[in-house]
């Protein structure tokens, strides 16, 4: 009997102590007219009419991943209503559950006047048809490279490249583009994984031999499942 449950006391003990990806979130909102260019996620060009947000620093680095919810869709609740916004930006020093959001959202589920409502918010799937995209950060080459996965159905949390037939995962940075070193001048083999831990696979064109090319954007071939 000792035995059990000092084997109970493990298991809870060893269970995750982070919320479930879609919880629903509770917080405030503000608005600002930054955030289209510039964004600490690096997600230019947005329109100038996307409904898009700033997300405070808890949920932007959820898992312990940096920029987990970089380009996630948010569904948000308010007083007037509901709306869904594009995270582009992060909110400096707010508290867990505040969004910054674009004017014309915040004009959807609040009172402009009002400056800052209470609100509830949650990740859903994102509005968007077809596959990824990867932008390949300006400086990139075989020997060091910038990722970054874009057009995705659900929250990128990782992203890891085949070589000499295992899987290396690049770490996530706060800018939003996944760091590898000694990759090559080779097709990258990708494994790139959500939220929810679904993952699939696609390749990359080979990378640029030196670091002198601009960013540039590379089209996918697969989508997270529904």
């Amino acid at each position: 009997m000792l035995g059990m449950t000092a084997m109970l006391s493990v298991v809870l003990f060893a269970l995750p102590a982070s919320a479930a990806w879609n919880d629903t979130y509770q917080g405030y909102a503000t608005y600002t007219s930054s955030g289209y260019s510039g964004g600490a996620v690096l997600l230019d060009p947005i329109p100038a009419n996307m409904e898009i947000t700033a997300l405070n620093p808890t949920q932007m680095n959820y898992g312990g991943v940096k920029a987990a919810l970089a380009g996630a869709y948010l569904e948000v609740t308010g007083p007037k209503g509901k709306t869904v916004v594009y995270v582009t930006d992060l909110y400096p020093g707010a508290p867990s559950g505040a969004l910054d959001l674009s004017p014309n959202a915040f004009a959807k589920i609040g009172n402009v006047s009002d400056g800052k409502i209470n609100i509830s918010w949650k990740v859903v799937k994102a509005p968007i048809t077809g596959n990824f995209s990867y932008r390949i950060k300006e400086g990139s080459s075989q020997w060091w490279a910038a990722i970054q996965v874009r057009n995705h159905k659900y929250p990128v949390m990782k992203l890891e490249v085949q070589k000499n037939g295992s899987w290396l995962n690049l770490q996530k940075m706060d800018y939003n583009h996944f760091l590898g070193e000694q990759l090559g001048n080779q097709p990258l083999k990708v494994r790139i994984t959500d939220i929810r831990g679904i993952s699939v696979t696609d390749t990359i064109p080979a990378l640029p031999s030196s670091g002198g090319s601009d960013a540039y954007i590379v089209p996918g071939k697969v989508q997270f499942p529904d």
